[in-house]
């Protein structure tokens, strides 16, 4: 495990782990992995829950379409939101005469699909089979009550880390300076609010598909 070397290194990832970012593709295909599971697993409709888990019908043709829509999802997440960005930053550099590191849009979307590990914990508290809201004080020890307040509280600030783990790459793997970064953290938070309303529609796709597929009652 790198060591963390501020306080900063927590939150947005130890500098080390953003150096390490490269344009190599095969390592980025998993990254859509992980996207696509996260964003099935926190949509309000669960695929999982109502199709899958406890199912004893077609499960085959279940579990394949699933994982096809993990890599599809997450693909279109990842690109649609990190590529534009990229591409930004380059010509933000461009017009400058500024550094920017070789395959800077793979290097921003391996760093935009892998910084969603950081928060996978939130899937407790979003998804239908995790923590329920209006259990929080019923029956429940102080410890865990702490732990479901931290997961709200970390879910809520993923949108300002998120970002700030994005702007982390950038400031490591580009030259850009203050206010081009500010510029950059605008349109990134713009963006990402846009981008997941658009995902969001599709993941209602996805899921109308397969109640179409295997008639939900």
């Amino acid at each position: 495990m790198e060591q963390l070397r501020s306080g900063w290194d927590l939150f947005l990832l130890p500098r080390e782990w953003h150096r390490r970012l490269n344009e190599s593709l095969v390592s980025l295909v998993p990254g859509f992995a992980v996207v696509g599971f996260f964003n099935i697993l926190c949509h309000s409709r669960s695929i999982l829950v109502d199709f899958i888990l406890g199912s004893t019908a077609s499960v085959f043709e279940k579990t394949l379409l699933f994982i096809i829509a993990i890599f599809l999802i997450g693909f279109l997440d990842v690109f649609c939101f990190a590529w534009p960005i990229a591409d930004l930053c380059k010509y933000l550099a461009k017009r400058s005469n500024k550094f920017i590191m070789k395959g800077f849009n793979i290097i921003l979307m391996k760093s935009y699909a892998y910084s969603h590990l950081v928060f996978y914990p939130v899937i407790l508290i979003v998804n239908p089979t995790g923590f329920e809201v209006e259990r929080l004080y019923q029956e429940i020890t102080p410890a865990t009550k702490f732990v479901i307040i931290t997961l709200y509280v970390w879910a809520l600030l993923q949108a300002v880390i998120q970002p700030g783990i994005l702007l982390r790459t950038v400031s490591i793997k580009s030259k850009l300076d203050l206010g081009e970064k500010i510029l950059v953290a605008l349109v990134m938070f713009l963006w990402m609010n846009l981008e997941a309303q658009a995902i969001g529609y599709v993941l209602d796709l996805n899921y109308n598909m397969f109640a179409t597929l295997f008639k939900l009652v």
